[in-house]
């Protein structure tokens, strides 16, 4: 056992590492996960070797006694024979006996009684919750909501108050540890599990799609779907367009997890896989919060025509998406503590929610007043212009016994043969792995190290076109030049190569014509672990390790002191968090952090690159999954960041335009061009393409 839960953890190591491989290589991890693989699988060694001579030995014996019993039925079967007596025995009769049946047993039983019809109110009574990772550490005290059929019912509050808790007990990932949770007044318990889930729609967070076309991810939502069906939902999601613009359309293979797609994208394609299933249930847990402005809109209203007619929970940080919920309940640390209409919650006085309300108008107010301003002064500009300028019988039968025992061989023969050849040709195939030279060796230590890196970066007539989609260029003839300690945001619509330009920066990808230089050296010169040391990279959807949280912030570093790990986690507004939990700092998160909503990993995640005191910071939607209200504390962060390092370069990806007014340079990127690029209030007067995104955000 001890074996096979060492062959288990190693297993799950290898699965973790290659389905966050670029994770592992911005952080230099490669060396730290082989030590952790080989650190899981050592216990197995001398057990190995004990039960390799066991097995040796026993199949040794077992091999001579089979040899034995075969010399000793040759010898009394030629005896016998020669002596002309023909005695025969029913081999089957000694091994069998007389009863030649088998009986066959259910392997699959479900005890649960099956129902048609799973429709009703959703209430949860008293529940109480924890983790089995954390019993200590209780999610949900004590926790009673009612989902009425046919209504819209939203969950609302800070990270970690047992939003998604709640979602994880209805679909019954877990049990409660004590009440219960029904449907139209029958526990859940009573339902059978498949036939539940298959009424259930969920749209979570971080979009997971798997590694097939376009077409099958949305017919994995329904089995049976039509072609029409699922061009429909796709439509329904806003992603039936940019499907058909893709050299493949819906056969578009989308890679690991995704990758071949933007987030948007992913997101778009993971709404229409629940759509085409028309579930009774719908969950959605910040579905748009990886959207643009624009597409967030689309999809919105494609969210609330879902909605309609369905029992609906939502899950949502921006409060103005839940305005027209029949009823939202505010959870605090497990519990709700406010319940009612938008319209009665706005209204109680000094309330948790009508304090939420606030805070994100005030944010809002405070980084759109500058905004509306430049806006009117570049309208009235405008407007002064235009006025101004308008495959024998016994003998026979030998020889068709020959004739057959003949033609037997000669196909074993040709089967073995083409054993041999696919063998050779497989042996083949997997020594060249070995001779392959690649084309990015990321454990090569050759190349120049960067001594004195300033952070100045510059793309020099870029073209890039992914190897998987040989027909789509994504960018062409790309110029942009960053000077060191520059700010400088990307933005522009899902899919327009923003992500693309980071992935080749951390050397992901090679550029297919043109140059990326570092401080006036190509990139392709220069040392790749040096070159990943001195850039800090947060992603879009944070990947954590099955580590503890400290190993986690540490990830890539050695000998890293905990005084500089508690002040990094407090940079990303995390560190009062962690001090909560029973195990504090030694706190594993999980597999792929599953312990941890979604805003306590993209927190833990800064505070992994903010440690490394990057020279180059790279940001790609990095508070997206965060509430208002800590989205705030963590901007302040890293804008603290860059204030205490006046070389830092940062180069910044969002769809939050108010996140990046004093950016140094804000380029506006379509199709792989930069169509526009200025300050914030150049950019403003020139009511360009930012202008629009701009005036499109504030109408929001």
């Amino acid at each position: 056992m001890n074996e096979l839960r060492a062959y288990a953890k190693a297993g799950q190591i290898v699965q973790e590492v290659f389905s966050s491989f670029r994770t592992v290589l911005s952080f230099n991890g490669g060396k730290y996960e082989q030590k952790r693989y080989e650190t899981e699988l050592y216990p197995a060694l001398w057990s190995s070797i004990r039960q390799g001579v066991v097995f040796g030995i026993l199949a040794g014996w077992l091999s001579l006694i089979t040899y034995l019993i075969y010399a000793v039925g040759f010898f009394f079967g030629s005896f016998f024979m020669s002596n002309k007596n023909h005695l025969s025995m029913n081999l089957s009769n000694i091994l069998v006996g007389n009863d030649a049946s088998i009986n066959e047993k259910e392997v699959w039983e479900e005890n649960t009684e099956a129902v048609n019809n799973i429709n009703g109110d959703i209430v949860f009574s008293k529940v109480n919750f924890s983790y089995p990772s954390r019993k200590d550490a209780s999610v949900l005290r004590n926790l009673s909501f009612i989902a009425r059929a046919g209504q819209t019912t939203a969950l609302v509050g800070s990270n970690g108050c047992g939003k998604s808790t709640c979602i994880s007990l209805f679909l019954r990932y877990y049990e409660p540890s004590s009440g219960r949770i029904t449907i139209d007044g029958r526990p859940i318990t009573d339902c059978n599990v498949k036939e539940l889930r298959q009424n259930i729609g969920v749209v979570n967070q971080e979009p997971i799609l798997f590694s097939m076309s376009i077409y099958e991810n949305i017919r994995f939502g329904k089995v049976n779907a039509t072609r029409i069906e699922i061009e429909q939902a796709a439509r329904e999601a806003n992603a039936h367009n940019f499907i058909m613009q893709l050299p493949d359309k819906y056969e578009t293979h989308v890679g690991e997890r995704g990758i071949q797609l933007s987030g948007g994208e992913k997101q778009r394609i993971a709404l229409a896989r629940v759509l085409v299933k028309q579930p009774t249930f719908l969950l959605l847990d910040e579905a748009t919060s990886a959207l643009d402005n624009i597409n967030e809109k689309i999809v919105q209203e494609a969210l609330d025509r879902a909605c309609k007619g369905r029992t609906t929970i939502v899950i949502a940080h921006r409060l103005t998406t839940i305005e027209n919920a029949h009823k939202i309940y505010v959870l605090d640390n497990g519990t709700v503590i406010e319940e009612g209409t938008h319209k009665t919650l706005i209204a109680k006085e000094g309330g948790k929610y009508q304090t939420m309300i606030k805070r994100q108008q005030m944010a809002r107010i405070d980084d759109d007043n500058d905004d509306i301003m430049s806006i009117d002064k570049a309208t009235e500009e405008v407007e002064r212009i235009r006025l101004l300028s308008g495959s024998q019988t016994v003998d026979v039968n030998k020889v068709q016994i020959e004739l057959q025992l003949f033609i037997k061989a000669i196909i074993n023969n040709l089967s073995l043969a083409i054993r041999i050849a696919s063998s050779i040709s497989g042996a083949g195939a997997f020594f060249d792995l070995f001779d392959r030279i690649p084309t990015i060796d990321n454990t090569s230590t050759e190349g120049q190290e960067l001594v004195d890196f300033r952070g100045e970066i510059k793309f020099d007539q870029v073209k890039f076109i992914y190897p998987a989609r040989p027909t789509s260029v994504i960018l062409n003839k790309f110029q942009l030049n960053i000077k060191p300690s520059q700010r400088v945001a990307l933005v522009g619509v899902s899919g327009c190569g923003k992500s693309t330009i980071i992935q080749l920066l951390e050397r992901f990808y090679d550029v297919t014509s043109g140059q990326i230089l570092l401080d006036g050296i190509n990139i392709r010169q220069l040392n790749l672990q040096c070159l990943r040391s001195h850039v800090g990279l947060v992603g879009q959807e944070p990947i954590l390790f099955d580590l503890t949280i400290a190993e986690n912030i540490a990830y890539g570093l050695e000998n890293v002191p905990m005084e500089d790990i508690i002040n990094a986690a407090r940079k990303a507004n995390i560190h009062q968090f962690i001090e909560q939990l029973p195990q504090g700092y030694e706190t594993n998160v999980g597999f792929k952090g599953s312990y941890l909503s979604g805003g306590e990993k993209q927190r833990i995640a800064i505070a992994r690159a903010l440690l490394r005191r990057p020279k180059v910071l790279l940001l790609d939607e990095a508070t997206s999954a965060m509430d208002s209200y800590s989205e705030q504390i963590v901007q302040e962060a890293l804008e603290q960041a860059h204030t205490e390092d006046s070389s830092l370069t940062s180069l910044i990806i969002t769809h939050r335009l108010s996140t990046i007014r004093s950016c140094d340079l804000i380029c506006v990127l379509d199709r792989g061009h930069i169509v526009e690029n200025g300050t914030h209030t150049e950019l403003i007067q020139q009511r360009g393409a930012y202008y629009k995104m701009l005036a499109q955000n504030n109408l929001k």
